[in-house]
């Protein structure tokens, strides 16, 4: 499975800008907030979606893992899809 990493680009407004270049800029910087909230909140969904879709086995050794305790503070569910992975192909 390949990750892909999701950039978000802030749009530039240049010096010397019409107002309403200034809306659309403004327009853009709201969409763009909007977009890194939903893509967090999908990814702090997910944690909580995938723990208890793993078998005791697969929760153990994730829970008794090192870097467990700050994943689960972070709900850092692309670690946790990391440390998962680890453990199904190794």
């Amino acid at each position: 499975m390949k990750e892909k990493l999701v950039k978000l680009v802030a749009p530039v407004l240049a010096e010397n800008h019409t107002p309403n270049d200034k809306r659309v800029w403004e327009y853009h910087m709201g969409e763009l907030v909007e977009t890194k909230r939903v893509l967090e909140g999908n990814l702090y969904n997910m944690f909580t979606i995938l723990i208890p879709l793993c078998d005791s086995d697969m929760k153990n050794h994730v829970e008794s893992s090192t870097e467990y305790a700050e994943v689960e503070e972070d709900l850092d569910s692309l670690r946790l899809l990391t440390m998962i992975k680890k453990l199904v192909y190794t």
